[in-house]
């Protein structure tokens, strides 16, 4: 699997995820939307942003989202797995950002930030 392949496996863990560029018109919330951006193992870390979506009057459920994907990820972080190795996936900072949109109260984002180092050859 291709890394950003990889990337996408991870996020669709959790809802229907979309590159941010390729989000289909029919697209229903919630779902996550996610940057990609690919290195191999240069010992530096990409800083890479994904953002949950919801429809809904209230952020509990939207932060319930942002909960669990943060305890995914752990204190550690997480691995996945790619072709020639691997992302390590770990908590940016801050971790979580509650974002609105001026054009709809009842539409709820929260931008999560996130830490990948490719430990891969190519």
């Amino acid at each position: 699997m291709n890394k950003a392949a990889a990337l996408y496996n991870f996020y669709s863990k959790f809802l229907p995820a979309y590159e941010e560029n390729s989000v289909p018109d029919d697209a229903e919330l919630p779902y996550i939307t996610y940057q990609v951006a690919l290195d191999n193992f240069t010992g530096t870390v990409q800083q890479l942003t994904a953002s949950i979506w919801y429809r809904d009057t209230s952020w509990a459920q939207i932060t319930e989202k942002a909960e669990e994907i943060r305890e995914d990820i752990s204190r550690g972080g997480t691995i996945e797995k790619c072709d020639g190795g691997r992302i390590w996936i770990t908590r940016g900072q801050p971790f979580a950002q509650y974002m609105a949109d001026d054009t709809k109260d009842e539409v709820k984002r929260i931008v999560l930030n996130i830490s990948a180092e490719f430990i891969t050859a190519e």
